[in-house]
């Protein structure tokens, strides 16, 4: 793929997260989860498939992040997670 097939068919992470409205943190975590797909560069940043992020836009954005943890029955006092 040239440059500007590339640049066609990917986007940077930033103008995703951007776009996504949200933060660099949850969008590496949509990646790790395969609910978006991307590219990692040698230089260690990420380029983000455009067609990919335009189907989790029509499935309504970026999907609350899933609470692991305190539980209904957690007997933690304190934490304050659970409020």
């Amino acid at each position: 793929m040239n440059g500007t097939e590339e640049q066609a068919t990917m986007m940077a992470f930033d103008e995703a997260a951007e776009e996504l409205a949200t933060t660099g943190l949850r969008l590496l975590m949509l990646l790790r989860e395969g609910t978006l797909e991307g590219v990692e560069q040698e230089d260690g940043s990420w380029l983000i498939a455009r067609a990919s992020l335009e189907r989790l836009k029509e499935r309504g954005g970026v999907p609350p992040v899933k609470q692991k943890g305190c539980a209904s029955s957690c007997t933690a006092s304190g934490c304050a997670s659970c409020s």
